[in-house]
C-alpha cells in the first residue's frame, strides 16, 4: 500500500468509524516524517521508547544521540527528549543545573507539559527512580517517592512509568520496603499534587497481588514465570497503562485478582471506586482466557483495552473459523462489554498468524500494533507497524516508504497513538523509509493529520521565528510524501 492510499484509508476510516467523533473532518491530509535534530542533520545515535501526547502535538523519546541539544552534552548515554510538532522546538528533558543525565522510557501528559521518565544512579535517589519534568517551569520532582516525598530506598523496577493527562498521577512499580514491606513488587500511583501514594495492584478483596490464594479463584499458581522470579507481587504494566483522568489502570497479573479468574489475565483497577475488573474475557469465558495475556494498553478515555493473546486461548477468531485469521492482539470495549480479535494484517502470511504484540489504542478504538512481516522475496522477518480501525477490515501497513515498500529492519518496538487517533509515532531501525536516512541508527517516525498541528514546520522548513519555549533548538522534519 502506498502512502497516498494510506492517507486515504486513514481519512475515510476515521470518518466512517461509528466510534469517531463528529468533529473528525470528512477529508484528512496526513504528514509522514522522520524526526531529525536540525536542517541537514541526522541524529548521530539511536532513538527509542517513543510516546505522544493526547493532543498529538508533543512526541517524547529517549536517545543516545549527542546532537539533539545545541549545547552538546558531557553525558554519553540515553537522555529523554521532547519534540514540539507545532513549533519544531526540541528540548532535552533529563538535564538539570549540573548538566545532562540518564533519562529513559519517557511518557508524556495530555498537553505535553509534563514528562515522566526513568533515571539511574543520580542525585535523585538510589538505583532506578522515576522523575517528572515540568516543561513549563523546568522543575524536576521524584515521582517514585513516599508520601513524604523521599525517593524509595530500593528504587523502582527497570521497566517504565505511566502518567495521567494532566500530569498529576504517575505510575511506577517497586518492591522497596518504604512502600511494599514484604509484598514483593507492586504497582503504585503517586499523586504529585497531594503527595499521596496508592497501591494499584490490588485484588478484589483488597489484598496486594500475589499475597496467597484468593478465595474462589480458579487457579493459585505463581506468576514467577512472567513477572516476579523471586515471588511476591504478580502484576506488571506497560507505558500506556493509565487513563487520561488517572482513574483507571490496566495491568497484567500472573495470579488471580478476582474470584473465579484463571492465571495470567489482564485487569483494570478503578482507583476511584476501589474495584478490580477482569478484562481478558468474553461472554463465553467470564473467568478469563486459557492462556496468559500480555502487554495491555488503555485508551485515554478508559473505554478501550488492547492486549496480546494467542488465538487458541478461547476469545474468538477474527475470521470466525480458526486462529489463522488472528493478529495476536485483542480489543476490549468496556462500554459494550465486548472483546474482539483484531484481524491478521493482509500483508502478513496466514502462516504467521498470532504474530502481533505491542499495541496502543485511541479513544475511538483505532489501534497501532507491531507485527512480524516477511518482506516479499526475503527470508528475514522484521516487525512492522500497522493500523487497525474498527469496521475497516484488516490492519494496514504504516512503516513503509513512498513506494509502499515495508521497512528493511524492525519497526514498532515502541509506538503510540494519541486520543483522537490522528497523531501516531513509532521507532524504526529501517533505512529505506527515508531516502536521506544514513545514520545507521533507530529513528522516530511520525504520521500526523495536519488538523492536529499548524503544519508550520512541515511547510516552511522552520524558517519562522523561534518560539518562546527555551532552551531548545529548531527541528527539521522531512516529509516523505506530498499531501493530497
Amino acid at each position: 500500500m502506498d502512502l497516498a492510499t494510506a492517507r486515504r484509508f486513514l481519512a475515510s476510516s476515521l470518518t466512517l468509524s461509528a466510534l469517531a467523533a463528529a468533529s473528525v473532518p470528512a477529508r484528512a491530509d496526513f504528514l509522514y516524517a522522520r524526526l531529525v535534530p536540525g536542517p541537514g542533520l541526522e541524529a548521530d545515535g539511536s532513538s527509542s521508547a517513543v510516546d505522544v501526547s493526547a493532543d498529538g502535538r508533543t512526541v517524547v523519546f529517549s536517545s543516545d544521540a549527542m546532537n539533539w541539544s545545541s549545547a552538546g552534552s558531557t553525558y554519553h548515554g540515553d537522555r529523554a527528549v521532547a519534540v514540539d510538532l507545532d513549533t519544531g522546538v526540541i528540548e532535552e528533558l533529563s538535564v538539570s543545573g549540573s548538566g545532562a543525565f540518564r533519562g529513559e522510557a519517557p511518557v508524556v501528559s495530555g498537553d505535553g507539559r509534563y514528562v515522566a521518565f526513568l533515571t539511574y544512579s543520580t542525585p535523585y535517589g538510589p538505583n532506578w527512580q522515576v522523575l517528572r519534568k515540568d516543561r513549563q517551569t523546568g522543575a524536576l520532582v521524584v515521582a517514585s517517592s513516599t508520601a513524604a516525598g523521599v525517593a524509595v530506598s530500593g528504587g523502582t523496577n527497570d521497566n517504565n512509568p505511566a502518567i495521567s493527562a494532566d500530569g498529576r498521577y504517575v505510575v511506577f512499580d517497586t518492591s522497596s520496603p518504604d512502600l511494599s514491606p514484604g509484598a514483593g513488587t507492586q504497582i503504585f500511583v503517586k499523586d504529585m499534587q497531594t503527595g499521596a501514594v496508592e497501591m494499584a495492584s490490588v485484588r478484589s478483596d483488597g489484598s496486594p497481588s500475589g499475597s496467597g490464594p484468593l478465595e474462589g479463584s480458579a487457579s493459585t499458581s505463581s506468576a514467577a514465570s512472567i513477572d516476579e522470579p523471586d515471588g511476591g507481587g504478580s502484576c506488571t504494566f506497560m507505558p500506556h497503562a493509565l487513563s487520561g483522568n488517572g482513574r483507571y489502570l490496566v495491568m497484567n497479573c500472573g495470579t488471580a485478582m478476582v474470584p473465579g479468574a484463571t492465571s495470567g489475565q489482564i485487569y483494570v483497577r478503578d482507583l476511584q471506586a476501589n474495584t478490580t475488573e477482569l478484562i481478558s474475557r468474553d461472554n463465553a469465558h467470564p473467568s478469563g482466557t486459557s492462556a496468559f495475556a500480555y502487554r495491555p494498553a488503555i485508551s485515554p478515555n478508559g473505554r478501550f483495552i488492547t492486549f496480546q493473546l494467542r488465538g487458541y486461548a478461547g476469545l474468538g477468531y477474527a475470521n470466525g473459523v480458526d486462529s489463522t485469521g488472528n493478529s495476536g492482539v485483542y480489543l476490549r470495549d468496556r462500554q459494550s462489554g465486548t472483546t474482539v480479535a483484531i484481524p491478521r494484517p493482509g500483508a502478513v502470511s496466514a502462516d504467521d498468524y498470532d504474530i502481533c504484540r505491542t499495541s496502543s489504542v485511541s479513544d475511538i478504538g483505532s489501534v497501532m500494533l507491531e507485527c512480524y512481516y516477511t518482506l516479499p522475496g526475503e527470508v528475514n522477518r522484521f516487525p512492522q507497524v500497522f493500523l487497525y480501525v474498527p469496521g475497516q477490515g484488516a490492519p494496514e501497513l504504516l512503516s513503509a516508504n513512498a513506494s509502499g515498500q515495508a521497512g528493511n529492519a524492525q519497526s514498532g518496538y515502541s509506538l503510540a497513538v494519541n486520543a483522537s487517533g490522528l497523531s501516531m509515532a513509532w521507532e524504526s531501525d529501517a533505512s529505506n523509509i527515508d531516502p536521506d536516512d544514513h545514520n545507521g541508527g533507530t529513528d522516530i517516525f511520525v504520521l500526523v493529520e495536519e488538523s492536529v498541528i499548524t503544519d508550520q514546520i512541515f511547510a516552511d522548513g522552520f524558517q519562522a521565528a523561534p518560539t518562546s519555549r527555551q532552551p531548545g533548538r529548531r527541528l527539521e522534519i522531512l516529509p516523505r510524501a506530498s499531501r493530497d
